[in-house]
């Protein structure tokens, strides 16, 4: 079985350590016979047996934390694609410590950091100062680039004195290799200080271009001196104005800001170790058509067997002991628990723990490090329909619906019947925050289909189809007769009065609730009227996308229209079955 192999390996250690145990026991339980039997004549016989199966269903649990595997399965991720440039700011203030150990060398870490955990991405780093130069071009050698950066030092050396975020940026946008599907992303991290050009115009160039931008900073608003190293002695002293005074260096989050929003890109703050995370979620919500397919082999995880063997073991050697020795009855039914415990603690995968983690997050409204960490582990675990679900929701929370759109199609096919239904409804919802009615209103139906028992869902389905399919106005429901048209009053003249058709319970199919007298003919036309005019003033208010409160009210009206209609032997000719 050459493909065996385990995913937590180091969980083998306990192996030997509770074999090692097993010898010490003999020793003490001889020693203990040997001192009963010079007490009694009928020394008591050491039972063996629940002692070896415990050690067995030990060694089994920790087998199957080590989580074993062989076998493969196929799987489909997405792949390659994605184009990131990082453009690193190595100015002299750059040199700055009031972020430790310095300013440069956060970013540094921060960007290394971020480079080592993409997957099968691309990566290109761009350094500027007064002008900026091309360190290494676009590569899938994460690690070497990580090591690149770390040897990264500021000064100006090989570049002109000063700031130039523009020329960064616009260098940056000439990597990109336009021949290859996929999402082009650029980071900016600067402290903000920009001494010549324009940033926001290259910024809105990448924006032009079709290129994502995400923008840190680095540094504290109240800013540190400007550290100045001598080339010959390598001492550092502070650099000064021409009157002697220390220049001290901020960081310009306006100035940031104003680059991130002419680039249509986000500024994900000064908290450099926050920067991994972010470039990871925004690498995966780039658009996913551009990605390329790849079909992988994954080891299948055959932890369960193991778990199943170690229960039966430890519930064996409970009965065992049970008869055995009364004072130790409780003592197999605490190893079988701990061997439990033992197992799920350990099988817990990284993905179900940022999953958590997210949960954790959104329970206290912070919704953007909820996507981050759904993204991470999504790219732990592609296949959960469930993780995909989760940021959906979230997406949908923080507005991003066309993102949430995408990552509720991959939870569509799950073999889950209940997830895949719901992934249908995360769907439906999606688009109708979009306002593409007739796409949610499939989805909502596909959902339907899978639970047709679900009454909320058939409610949102309602009020998806009314939206699409509005009553017509009354002037065109009920047209009067023209003249010399008896066709109705052949009926009336036998003094037969038309009622509405009575319902199961033998009450009048539309006496309202509770039996409540009906309207007349001029106060149910003033009624219809004012119920539309309601309809109409909610619609203009919500404008393209509506809000489930105003959803919610226009389906109330809606059910009253209809409720009224049933009353007028004339509507409820033209009222369809679904009219309810």
């Amino acid at each position: 079985m050459s493909d065996f192999s385990f995913g937590r390996p180091l969980w083998l250690l306990v192996i030997p350590a509770v074999l090692l145990l097993v010898p010490v026991a003999w020793v003490l339980a001889q020693r203990t016979l040997a001192a009963t039997a010079a007490l009694t004549r009928d020394p008591p016989r050491i039972r063996w047996t629940a002692t070896v199966v415990l050690v067995l269903a030990v060694v089994l649990a920790a087998l199957a934390a080590a989580q074993p595997r062989w076998g493969e399965r196929s799987a489909t991720v997405q792949a390659g694609g994605a184009q990131i440039v990082a453009v690193l700011d190595v100015s002299r203030s750059m040199g700055a410590m009031d972020t430790p150990p310095s300013r440069l060398a956060a970013a540094r870490t921060a960007l290394a950091e971020t480079f080592v955990r993409l997957r099968g991405d691309r990566v290109a780093l761009v350094v500027f100062a007064g002008d900026a130069r091309l360190r290494f071009p676009l590569t899938r050698d994460l690690t070497a680039a990580a090591t690149v950066i770390e040897s990264v030092e500021g000064g100006t050396l090989l570049l002109e004195r000063g700031t130039s975020t523009g020329s960064g940026l616009k260098l940056a946008s000439e990597l990109f290799d336009e021949e290859t599907a996929g999402g082009r992303l650029v980071l900016l991290i600067s402290d903000g200080e920009n001494l010549a050009g324009d940033p926001s115009a290259s910024a809105a160039a990448l924006a032009a271009d079709g290129i994502d931008l995400l923008v840190a900073g680095v540094g504290t608003p109240a800013g540190a001196p400007v550290p100045v190293r001598d080339p010959l002695s390598g001492e550092f002293s502070t650099l000064r104005d021409r009157n002697g005074e220390p220049v001290i260096t901020r960081l310009d989050e306006a100035s940031l800001r104003a680059i991130a929003s002419a680039g249509d890109g986000r500024y994900i703050g000064a908290n450099p170790a926050a920067v991994p995370a972010a470039v990871r979620s925004r690498v995966a919500g780039l658009d996913q058509a551009a990605y390329r397919a790849t079909t992988i082999s994954l080891p299948i995880e055959r932890y369960q067997w193991f778990v199943a063997a170690a229960v039966v073991l430890a519930l064996f050697a409970t009965a065992v002991e049970w008869r055995a020795l009364a004072s130790w009855r409780r003592t197999p039914a605490l190893v079988g628990v701990a061997v439990l415990a033992l197992t799920l603690a350990a099988c817990a995968t990284a993905a179900y723990n940022l999953n958590e983690r997210a949960l954790e997050a959104l329970d206290e409204g912070d919704v953007e490090t909820a996507i981050e960490l759904l993204y991470e582990a999504q790219a732990e675990s592609p296949q959960d329909g469930q993780i995909a679900l989760n940021l959906a929701a979230a997406l949908h929370q923080a507005g991003r619906y066309d993102e949430a759109v995408r990552i509720s199609r991959r939870a569509l096919n799950d073999r889950d019947g209940e997830i895949a239904a719901a992934a249908h409804s995360s769907l439906a919802h999606h688009l109708f925050a979009l306002g593409e009615l007739e796409e949610a209103l499939d989805a909502f139906r596909e959902a339907l289909l899978l639970t047709p028992e679900d009454d909320v869902l058939r409610r949102d389905y309602e009020v998806v189809w009314r939206l699409l399919h509005p009553p017509p106005p009354p002037e065109q429901q009920a047209a009067p007769p023209a003249e010399g048209d008896d066709s109705g009053e052949g009926e009336e003249s036998e003094g037969q009065e038309q009622q509405p058709a009575p319902g199961p319970d033998g009450a009048p199919a539309g006496g309202g609730d509770g039996g409540q007298e009906a309207l007349s003919p001029q106060a149910l036309e003033e009624r219809l009227a004012e119920i539309d005019a309601e309809i109409a003033e909610l619609r203009e208010e919500a404008g393209e996308v509506l809000s489930t409160r105003e959803a919610l009210a226009i389906l109330e009206l809606l059910e009253e229209r209809s409720r009224l209609s049933a009353q007028n032997p004339v509507r409820g000719a033209w009222s369809d079955p679904t009219d309810y």
